[in-house]
């Protein structure tokens, strides 16, 4: 309790000059893919109320080797119209600001790593983007690199701050999404003084690859949306321009012995929702639609919850958590909060209230 008392109030002393900054976004990342899921689980671009974000980050476009943005899946994003049908939800609300996010886990370091260290490749990709946004009419780019490496570091401040002058005459936008902490390869005050948005990613502190189960995402703790955002600050970013992520999902494991579901109880990975099918993950509206009779458990410490039911556990965070953790970035004045993803929010309103953490998130924005 110490230790949280101290780093909240160091989170509060680094952000004291900026706390007249508006916190007021939401970032809601759109997985493209999640329309190919199953039954209720599918997702498109109909699905998304966009009076619930300021901004839609459609993930993921990748890179060719020459520099030019590359679409990955044609039939979803051109025949099915996924690219085009997210950028019509600029009709319903004029305000919302739509980018096209490249990279994620699955490109990893090889998507920036060799267009950043060229001249030429960077003019190439930031040419490449105007067209792209003149094409589709979208609003700016989202740079999802996980991770530059330290020989990246000048490189990818000079991508940002080459695209910050092509950019500027016609307001298009640049956002990155980055690690929870301020690895040693981003210059964070000069990254922070070129973007419009930093999106910390403060989750998957712990997975269910591991041997015990632990928190997808603790406000507070050792490591945590705290720390990190603590550490990003202390690092010298704006604090007015940095997003925390909330996870729509949580982390499942099968416990060792049903008899100990604690915090840190020994454990493999866990079962697969019905919907995102992937071992070891649950959106949460295969939590609430499935497995709501799970007993749920407050974690004060961290301020999240779990659940758990017979040798099944989850980590996950639900309307109370997310509430509080928006209620953090107002505290903290920072730009607001980032959502990965709002495909698996209960869209369909089958446990009660229509998008209900995309919700939680606007009401603590405005309380």
């Amino acid at each position: 309790m110490l230790l949280k008392t101290l780093l909240f109030f160091s989170a509060v002393l680094a952000t004291v000059h900026h706390t007249n900054a508006a916190t007021d976004k939401i970032i809601c990342f759109f997985a493209s893919w999640a329309g190919y899921r199953n039954g209720d689980g599918s997702f498109k671009p109909t699905n998304i109320d966009p009076s619930l974000c300021t901004h839609v980050n459609y993930a993921f476009l990748g890179v060719n080797a020459d520099g030019t943005l590359k679409i990955l899946d044609s039939w979803n994003e051109v025949d099915l119209g996924g690219l085009q049908n997210v950028e019509a939800l600029k009709s319903q609300n004029p305000d919302l600001k739509v980018l096209v996010s490249i990279g994620g886990w699955n490109a990893g370091n090889a998507i920036l790593n060799g267009v950043a260290a060229s001249s030429v490749l960077r003019t190439s990709l930031i040419q490449s983007c105007i067209a792209f946004f003149n094409q589709w009419g979208y609003d700016g780019i989202d740079i999802d690199w996980e991770y530059p490496v330290n020989s990246d570091k000048a490189n990818f401040v000079k991508l940002l701050q080459e695209m910050r002058t092509a950019f500027d005459a016609s307001g298009y936008l640049i956002t990155v999404t980055t690690s929870s902490t301020p690895l040693s390869s981003y210059d964070v005050p000069a990254i922070s003084d070129t973007v419009d948005l930093i999106n910390l990613m403060t989750y998957d502190f712990h997975t269910a690859g591991e041997t015990v189960t632990g928190l997808n995402s603790p406000l507070y703790g050792s490591s945590s949306v705290n720390t990190s955002v603590v550490a990003w600050l202390d690092a010298g970013v704006d604090a007015s321009k940095l997003t925390i992520s909330v996870p729509f999902y949580g982390h499942s494991y099968s416990l060792a012995s049903e008899s100990n579901h604690e915090v840190g109880a020994p454990a493999t990975t866990g079962i697969g929702g019905p919907y995102t099918q992937s071992p070891g993950v649950l959106g949460y509206n295969e939590i609430c639609e499935f497995y709501d009779d799970w007993t749920r458990v407050w974690v004060d410490d961290a301020q999240v919850p779990y659940k758990y039911d017979g040798s099944n556990w989850v980590s996950y965070d639900d309307a109370e958590s997310i509430g509080l953790k928006t209620k953090f970035a107002v505290d903290n004045g920072l730009a607001g909060v980032a959502v990965w993803s709002i495909d698996t929010d209960d869209f369909l309103s089958t446990c009660g209230v229509h998008d209900p953490l995309l919700q939680a998130i606007k009401d603590n924005l405005s309380a």
